[in-house]
């Protein structure tokens, strides 16, 4: 009788390992994957929801109070008073054009602030931009049959990693284009993978482009269109898809590129920061949780071990696809550190003087490796047999230390217990009805070229669609070779 209840027990067990390592799409029980992915997504709303106090942010320390306060602020009272987000009148809002300055958005999700007051509308955000992350990420598991396990990595080292988490506790609210990062990851591969880099895929670079500078996300877009430039620079074959998104792109984004371009043309009067001081402080950044939010990339050392052996030593060696990636992912790393940067930040290139925080750059190459290391360690599984029963185990409690530890740090960082230095005096901000002819024509002239190559891309991507459309085959019709 023991014996027969151990055997179903044991059966039962090694069912749930087939399902949590078997490849997305092989699973017979498909309704216990969809179970576990919502259970996921329900734990990640969970987490940022506690990581962000819920609804209670009160603006009252770092960049919460500096500048997210009052931008919120602004845009509630001018939504309520059914104006355009033109101009404010507060010594918090500098310049007072709302539109001059990057890091402010003006993305659609926006009007939201006329229902919902900022400390609510700062969680609502969050949870709108997490979601659509959480797809970017489910589209990288079904195009690389990621198990639940793989995916599980995925989910946490992307979510959990301590540059998000610290960016987001000192009030750098614009980084929930962060969330959007997944899919350009994709678009890159895809053209990688040799895949056609026509006007679908311009466009979808395009609009993802767009997306991130409407958040107020314009880091993440010098990050990505400088990404792009290393890959075509070091391999030619994609340097002309690579010229047509970058031009693409800056031109669809014009509408929020133009009026702080216009603004700072003679440069920010922005300091540098510098970059992490050795090699050294670069690798404890991403093992040892540290003080500095510009400096911190934590992801454990179970976790900093998965993405060193996943994410570059097997997969440079086994997957060839992959390796014009990491030349750029290397410049990249190398302008992180000390004052390398600094030639080009006081070069007066534009745009140079606005990152003032080299060690910013290496969030782009964490990503790749997260989500490299990830696909890897699917094929590393695949690998296996239906009997490594304790090799599966090993790596279930290695995933609950590494789930631990980025669960930990995250608690460190969260606005309940992270904030020194908090403030006392009250946002003050008002509506201002001055003109600013010079600033109204920057606006249409931006809007206009948005629309105008908005349009270019839709009818390229449509005539493209009816070329393809016209070379298949149909019935009883030869293909010519």
């Amino acid at each position: 009788m023991t014996s027969r209840f151990l055997d179903k027990l044991k059966s039962i067990g090694h069912t749930c390992l087939d399902i949590l390592f078997q490849p997305a799409g092989m699973s017979p029980l498909i309704w216990v994957e969809a179970i576990f992915l919502v259970g996921l997504f329900a734990g990640g709303i969970l987490h940022w929801g506690i990581f962000l106090n819920w609804f209670n942010n009160r603006f009252d320390f770092q960049d919460w109070h500096n500048q997210v306060g009052p931008y919120l602020e602004f845009l509630s009272k001018a939504l309520k008073s059914g104006q355009f987000p033109m101009i404010a009148q507060s010594p918090y809002m500098i310049p007072g054009q709302y539109l001059a300055r990057q890091n402010r958005p003006f993305s659609p999700q926006i009007l939201l602030l006329y229902f919902l007051n900022p400390a609510t509308y700062v969680l609502v955000n969050v949870w709108i931009f997490y979601s659509i992350g959480f797809v970017g990420l489910l589209l990288i598991r079904r195009r690389y049959h990621l198990s639940l396990v793989s995916f599980l990595a995925l989910f946490l080292l992307f979510n959990l990693n301590g540059h998000i988490l610290a960016h987001f506790a000192v009030g750098h609210f614009e980084w929930v284009g962060y969330f959007l990062l997944p899919f350009y990851v994709l678009l890159v591969m895809k053209m990688l993978e040799g895949e056609q880099t026509g006007w679908k895929w311009l466009f979808s670079m395009a609009l993802l482009m767009l997306a991130l500078t409407l958040q107020g996300t314009a880091h993440f877009f010098i990050y990505c269109m400088t990404f792009l430039l290393l890959i075509g620079l070091f391999q030619p074959r994609y340097f002309l898809p690579v010229i047509k998104a970058i031009v693409l792109s800056g031109l669809l984004s014009m509408v929020r590129i133009l009026p702080p371009a216009i603004q700072y043309g003679a440069g920010t009067g922005l300091q540098d920061l510098g970059g992490f001081v050795s090699i050294f402080q670069l690798l404890q950044s991403f093992i040892l949780p540290g003080g500095d939010w510009e400096k911190e990339y934590f992801v454990g050392v179970i976790g900093f071990a998965f993405l060193l052996y996943f994410g570059v030593i097997r997969n440079w060696t086994q997957s060839r696809k992959d390796r014009p990636l990491y030349l750029p992912m290397l410049v990249m790393t190398f302008f992180s550190i000390g004052s390398i940067f600094l030639p080009l930040f006081n070069s007066g290139i534009p745009f140079m003087d606005s990152q003032r925080a080299p060690t910013r750059f290496l969030i782009l190459p964490l990503v790749f490796l997260i989500i490299l290391a990830c696909i890897q360690f699917q094929h590393f599984l695949n690998e296996w047999g239906q009997k490594d029963f304790e090799k599966k185990m090993a790596v279930l409690f290695g995933g609950g230390l590494m789930a631990y530890d980025l669960v930990y740090h995250s608690s460190v960082w969260s606005l309940q217990h992270y904030g020194p230095n908090r403030v006392t005096d009250i946002i003050k901000m008002n509506i201002s009805n001055i003109p600013d002819p010079r600033y109204v024509a920057t606006l249409i002239l931006g809007f206009a070229c948005t629309l105008v190559t908005l349009a270019v891309l839709i009818w390229g991507m449509v005539r493209e669609r009816q070329k393809n459309s016209l070379n298949i085959p149909g019935p009883g019709r030869e293909e010519n070779a």
